[in-house]
């Protein structure tokens, strides 16, 4: 082989390994959302996917994401968890107000899930975490898990 060929076959397995380094990179993309509303509806749309990985990306405090924090198994088994009380078959994010004591770090909604005809507003909390990317912190599952009255 000419040392053309050598280095031109060298260059185009550099080009593709960075390529494939750049698509995982991009698959994982930033954590959180950029909304509160969008934090809360990207958590449900994922738990409806059975994406835990993904709700784990969501789902954190102030200081990131829980799967930056957490180790990825624990986080999965947790989302699983939540997933599976918060299965529905439709749902609506209902308003949005600060939570008291933390204007502006936090905020307080309630999602409407349907399940089996019936509909349940479920409190969700989320927080403004690193470069101002919001995250999921609390969702009120005792809503969903309690006895009906």
């Amino acid at each position: 082989m000419s040392s053309f060929r050598v280095s031109a076959f060298f260059a185009l397995v550099l080009a593709l390994l960075a390529g494939c380094s750049q698509a995982v990179a991009g698959a994982r993309g930033p954590t959180g959302a950029p909304a509160p509303a969008a934090a809360a509806e990207s958590f449900m749309r994922l738990a409806g996917e059975k994406d835990y990985t993904g709700m784990g990306r969501v789902f954190g405090t102030t200081k990131g994401s829980v799967l930056q924090r957490d180790p990825a198994g624990d986080v999965e088994r947790r989302m699983y968890a939540m997933a599976s009380v918060l299965q529905n078959e439709g749902f609506t994010i209902r308003g949005e107000e600060p939570v008291p004591g933390r204007v502006g770090a936090a905020v307080r909604s309630m999602v409407r899930i349907t399940h089996n005809g019936r509909a349940t507003d479920v409190p969700f909390t989320m927080v403004r975490g690193p470069e101002g990317r919001w995250y999921v912190e609390e969702v009120g599952l005792e809503a969903v898990t309690s006895p009906k009255q």
